[in-house]
């Protein structure tokens, strides 16, 4: 599912906001943790919960996992005031755009690597509200945020990663493509020996596309500053998504691009990454 689809269910919310204390959205788990991200983004001035669920097995067959996510989902959605958008698999809530999937063949197919979980699901139920994030102030309404792009593309780089490749992209790619999204080792190390590297880089930022780099380490961040490489990323214009996902990152990347934030702008763009509404940086709300 992508953007035409995150439209569809943010619409779909806002047009029934006012009927219902609270909200379940079921759908396939493999871009779940995109969607989810892109509906917090999409959901302005949220005061209730959006809870995203599903499962790992279909519910037609004995062993699902499908009823027991519905029923603690619908749970949850009814007796938490917690306002903002979820996914809540095997017991346990996390927040939406710090979510991944990370098991294919476990039912604790998602986790949260570098934020707690807002509540977790046993006997009874456990919620950390001291996580939720702030409701909106009285009198503010919801709002959606529609027209998400999706013209980006994710390069995970790799020691044998064809240098090239990002080049000609950056130099011949670019009436197409908004921005790059690199996954880079550790805490932001790329390869520095290759100068190609840095040139796609420029030409890149020279063509008004936007590059924001993530780590490929499921927990940390990617710092800058880290490397020698990482400070020439800074004085390309590269944006370091420090501990956000990847998909957490594509979806906030097509959120301020249908806000009209403007790729040339890069020192908008860069401020607007980390401050648009909360729960998406750490210490940044």
């Amino acid at each position: 599912m992508g953007p035409p689809e995150w439209s569809i269910i943010a619409q779909d919310i806002f047009d029934n906001y006012n009927r219902f204390d609270g909200f379940v959205v079921i759908m396939g788990t493999d871009t779940m943790a995109y969607c989810a991200s892109a509906v917090s983004f999409m959901l302005e001035n949220l005061g209730k919960p959006v809870i995203f669920t599903g499962s790992q097995v279909p519910i037609h067959r004995a062993s699902s996992d499908a009823r027991r996510n519905l029923l603690s989902s619908l749970r949850v959605a009814a007796s938490l005031r917690v306002p903002e958008v979820c996914i809540f698999f095997e017991q346990v809530l996390l927040r939406a755009n710090r979510s991944r999937k990370c098991d294919a063949g476990s039912f604790r197919a998602f986790d949260s690597p570098n934020f707690p979980a807002l509540a977790t699901l046993g006997l009874e139920l456990r919620p950390r509200p001291d996580l939720f994030l702030r409701a909106p102030p009285p009198g503010r309404r919801l709002a959606v945020q529609g027209g998400m792009g999706a013209r980006m593309v994710v390069v995970k780089m790799a020691p044998c990663f064809d240098v090239g490749a990002l080049l000609r992209l950056a130099t011949a790619g670019y009436e197409t493509c908004r921005a790059v999204v690199l996954e880079l080792y550790g805490t932001g190390n790329a390869p520095s020996a290759d100068p190609r590297f840095h040139q796609a880089l420029r030409a890149a930022r020279s063509h008004g596309m936007v590059v924001v780099v993530t780590s490929q380490c499921a927990r940390g961040s990617a710092v800058p500053g880290t490397y020698a490489v990482s400070q020439e990323l800074e004085r390309a214009g590269v944006i370091h998504a420090l501990d956000m996902t990847t998909e957490a990152t594509c979806a906030k990347l097509a959120y301020l691009f249908s806000k009209g934030v403007a790729e040339d702008q890069a020192g908008a763009l860069s401020e607007s990454f980390f401050s648009f509404l909360g729960g998406r940086m750490p210490q940044v709300i």
